[in-house]
């Protein structure tokens, strides 16, 4: 099912529950508005209970309003034969068909109800019973949000059926959330924050968020709350940082491209590349001071929006690279003790240096450990050693060389001094 069609579906769900009824909110004396919204009291069976005989009665803490019926309740799995109605603050639902055996009812009460003053609902309410065995399918995980401004605020859930028939919906706050007491069958899940209160979600403005579930006991899933983007990334500036390194600075967030090309007076050979956030970090030939031309295909962001070609004319007037590299960082710190006997170690340098011609060697006493390199990135690097080392015994890792692409070569050698600490 396609994201748009399942939000068209969301929003004329909310389009109709938040539709007004008329009706007066004066008090027939005269006297002050009658703004109070009416809520559930309580229900016969309870909730979670059997049907019985098909006869639902839902207690209202307010008279309602009969005209307010229409398309104001929605019953999962559908029932076409029914009878709804009110008298008083005393909702009716006679169920004329034969029930689905070891199956929930759920009866939502949306806020398109109306008392007699033409106060809708306090909120969209779902109301669970059952028809033989209660089930107790269910989904939860975590709530995430892209903006910290909105933690906090009321979460709108609606839970359809793989057919997008509305099964319930519900409100939830904070972190995580969990809908329990369902039917063994998938599910489609949606969720918004209504910012400004109107009853739907308007694009773009609200945060969204779909997912679907599997028809399994106990299904995990998060809801990440983001804000719809139809906004194209491109390359904002070009910043060099020396003659064969130079910094790309998107206008967002890159999640991928296809590639990279020069153009110019000289034809610049790539030689490494790394994505980081809103920047890509490129080693190239060496450049002169003439107008290059840098083009993009294919420039996604984290939100699927694609850019088909960017480029930018720019002149690389930074200095030649005589800095050579040292090491900057490193996890564990000098004389600090770790607690693993295969500890991995990772090194920070200060600028990006060739893989292929560091030199780093691990050592106790006399004894020689073999490294094996488990990732790189540019400038940062991690080791492991191929054996468990010996407990409560110092070891030396050595940085015997290490060499920018521009072939600066570290002027002195690295130690790092550790103990392996490893308590059972």
């Amino acid at each position: 099912m396609k994201l748009n069609h399942s939000i068209a579906i969301v929003c004329s769900i909310a389009a109709m529950i938040s539709i007004s009824a008329c009706g007066s909110k004066r008090s027939p004396t005269g006297g002050a508005l009658d703004t109070e919204k009416p809520s559930v009291l309580a229900s016969s069976p309870a909730e979670y209970a059997q049907i019985g005989k098909g006869v639902l009665e839902i207690s209202f803490s307010k008279e309602m309003d009969r005209s307010s019926l229409a398309n104001s309740i929605y019953i999962y799995p559908p029932v076409m034969n029914k009878k709804i109605s009110f008298d008083g603050p005393t909702l009716k639902i006679k169920l004329n068909e034969e029930l689905k055996q070891d199956t929930n009812y759920f009866v939502t009460l949306s806020t398109r109800l109306k008392d007699s003053r033409g106060n809708p609902l306090n909120r969209n309410q779902t109301l669970i019973f059952r028809n033989g065995e209660l089930n107790n399918y269910r989904i939860g995980g975590q709530i995430t949000y892209e903006r910290d401004e909105d933690m906090g605020m009321p979460v709108e859930v609606s839970l359809l059926s793989a057919d997008s028939l509305l099964v319930l919906s519900d409100r939830f706050k904070g972190s995580s959330f969990a809908i329990e007491s369902l039917n063994p069958q998938a599910h489609i899940l949606s969720a918004y924050i209504d910012k400004n209160l109107n009853g739907r979600y308007d694009f773009g403005l609200d945060p969204y968020y779909e997912g679907k579930s599997e028809a399994i006991p106990s299904y995990n899933m998060n809801i990440s709350l983001a804000y719809a983007d139809s906004t194209k990334p491109k390359l904002s500036r070009v910043q060099p940082v020396n003659r064969r390194e130079f910094k790309l600075i998107f206008s967002e967030p890159i999640k991928s491209f296809e590639s990279i090309s020069f153009g110019g007076a000289k034809d610049m050979g790539l030689v490494y590349k790394q994505l980081d956030d809103n920047m890509l970090s490129v080693v190239c030939a060496p450049m002169d001071s003439t107008e290059h031309l840098i083009r993009i295909k294919q420039l996604e962001d984290l939100k699927g929006n694609i850019t088909d070609v960017t480029e930018m004319k720019f002149r690389n007037l930074a200095p030649i690279d005589t800095i050579a590299p040292f090491v900057s960082y490193s996890n564990p710190r000098n004389g600090a003790s770790v607690n693993s006997l295969i500890p991995v170690i990772e090194l920070h340098f200060s600028e990006f240096v060739v893989k292929d011609k560091i030199q780093v060697s691990l050592s106790s006493g006399s004894e020689q450990i073999a490294l094996k390199l488990i990732s790189s990135t540019g400038n940062i690097f991690r080791y492991q050693p191929s054996k468990a080392l010996q407990n409560y015994k110092s070891h030396i890792l050595t940085v015997s060389k290490s060499v920018d692409f521009s072939g600066n070569i570290m002027t002195s050698p690295y130690e790092l001094q550790f103990l392996p600490l490893k308590r059972d």
